[in-house]
């Protein structure tokens, strides 16, 4: 409110500063239409943004991420909102409106194509969610160059396809672009245009709670039957939420086996991810236990 408040008098003050300067200035009368109008729509898009960040700072310690997607879309229509009803109440003719929005568009529509690619994008991916803060994704686009390691080659020897693209956790959805935090800890934004045009890989569908992650565990063939026993242990408290799957075999020597279990979308997967993979690596002290 405190913010709103010093918009609204520091659009006063201008107003108050050009009257007095209209008085030395008399031809700035004939303009006094256009700067009225002008301080009615800058304040209006003031206002509304410093809603829409209310509404953020409000709602972030119950919805996090998601706060993000709700402020901004009160934005986006707060805008539209503000710019129709300033149009609507302007003293310009709605003639000169129309031709000079014909003109203007002509010739910024294509200097600003990019831009408002990127507007509308953003405001689509907003309106329908299609990603949305908070979510694990996968971005996948010819536009943003990916790389994946080949050497070693055993490193990456499966049959499973490989998805070429950047994975991390959504953290906003804004206008023009979009962020995501990798697994290395990097924030990599991804103009919306490159979404939408692209596709999105989810690693939590819209009709489950849990997104499903995988562990690669690679042991020689002579520990399979100790290394399924001791797998069982460790994922017994994980309930139904987690199974392994002999996948393949390497070479002559070593078996690959997937763990696959179901992980709440706040949980933190790589620590997760860490703590499981190192009781899973501990199969051998087990069996020397049993021996001893």
């Amino acid at each position: 409110m405190a913010e709103i408040i010093s918009i609204i008098a520091l659009v006063v003050i201008i107003y108050i500063l050009i009257e007095f300067i209209s008085f030395f200035i008399p031809k700035l009368h004939d303009y006094m239409y256009a700067i009225i109008d002008t301080l009615y729509l800058a304040a209006g898009l003031l206002i509304i943004r410093s809603i829409g960040n209310g509404i953020i700072r409000s709602l972030f310690p119950k919805y996090k991420e998601r706060s993000l997607s709700i402020g901004n879309l009160v934005k986006i229509i707060g805008y539209i909102i503000v710019i129709i009803a300033v149009i609507a109440f302007t003293k310009i003719s709605a003639t000169v409106a129309l031709f000079g929005g014909t003109v203007t568009g002509l010739v910024l529509g294509y200097a600003l194509q990019p831009t408002l690619d990127n507007l509308f994008s953003g405001i689509l991916i907003l309106a329908t969610g299609f990603i949305k803060p908070g979510e694990r994704v996968r971005v996948i686009n010819w536009r943003l160059p990916y790389q994946w390691a080949s050497n070693p080659g055993y490193k990456y020897f499966s049959p499973d396809y490989i998805i070429p693209g950047y994975e991390g956790k959504v953290v906003e959805v804004g206008l023009f672009m979009s962020s995501i935090i990798t697994d290395q800890g990097y924030e990599l934004k991804i103009a919306n245009s490159h979404i939408l045009g692209g596709g999105v890989f989810k690693y939590q569908t819209v009709w489950e709670d849990n997104f499903a992650g995988t562990i690669r565990v690679e042991i020689p063939i002579s520990d399979m039957e100790v290394f399924e026993s001791h797998a069982k242990k460790v994922l017994s408290k994980f309930d139904n939420k987690a199974s392994f799957y002999l996948s393949e075999q390497s070479d002559k020597n070593y078996l690959i086996y997937l763990v696959k279990i179901f992980v709440p979308k706040d949980k933190n997967w790589l620590e997760l991810k860490d703590n499981i993979l190192r009781e899973l690596l501990l199969y051998k002290n087990s069996d020397k236990q049993k021996t001893q």
